[in-house]
């Protein structure tokens, strides 16, 4: 696919890296950026929850503020980070042309809420009331074993800090979250609900094995996916 080409499928649309985890999400996301718009495509990275001064406060609360929450009171809250986020910048964005790229979304909140026993059918009805029509036209889930993801951040029960090998720069903080610190068994469930999610969840899903592979590799196969996939 040439540049041409290339600019005209990504006109308008909003893409999602998600995954669990540990699977480099972050990374991927701004290496893609980066080849998006070398090809001369305007772009626009947003962070969920976040990416808005009401979002911001409400991912504070959510993974450091909020422990003890019920998880219909946690869904809820991140609904409301989106509703915020799609509303001040994705919406907008596309509406422009502009190619919007997420580090994850709604399908995060099917996955770790889902994990936590709330319907993802729930989810997904919260999803619609949250962001209208502005879903991802295209999700792209990272996959790896929460065991591997959790040796990846240095995360271990008990613990209170990550290991961050001098790059706590990359982390929202260096504090493990509520997440973070929940057990391994959640993430094995966090996990298989990521990998069940195409057909379920809106738009196009695909995954990607990333545990064994590099950065560059991993990289590349998520080009190919966005050049060869329909959405």
């Amino acid at each position: 696919m040439n540049s041409k080409n290339l600019k005209e499928k990504l006109k308008g649309k909003f893409i999602v890296l998600d995954g669990p985890d540990g699977a480099g999400k972050g990374t991927q996301l701004n290496l893609l950026t980066r080849t998006i718009e070398s090809e001369g495509i305007e772009t626009v990275n947003v962070v969920d929850p976040g990416g808005t001064d009401i979002g911001d406060k409400i991912r504070k609360l959510v993974k450091y503020g909020a422990v003890g929450i019920d998880v219909r009171a946690e869904v809820m809250l991140f609904m409301a980070s989106r509703a915020q986020l799609v509303s001040e910048v994705i919406k907008p964005a596309l509406e422009e042309g502009k190619t919007v790229l997420g580090d994850r979304f709604i399908s995060s909140t099917c996955a770790y809420q889902g994990a936590g026993g709330f319907p993802i059918e729930q989810t997904l009805e919260l999803g619609r009331l949250a962001v209208g029509k502005n879903w991802p036209n295209l999700t792209i889930i990272l996959d790896l074993p929460p065991k591997i993801g959790r040796e990846r951040t240095g995360v271990s029960r008990g613990k209170k800090v990550k290991n961050d090998y001098g790059q706590s720069h990359l982390f929202d903080s260096p504090t493990i979250d509520q997440f973070d610190s929940r057990t391994l068994e959640y993430h094995k469930k966090v996990r298989k609900i990521f990998l069940q999610l195409d057909g379920k969840y809106p738009g196009v899903v695909k995954s990607i094995d990333v545990s064994l592979d590099g950065i560059e590799k991993v990289s590349e196969k998520i080009k190919e996916i966005i050049i060869e996939t329909d959405f």
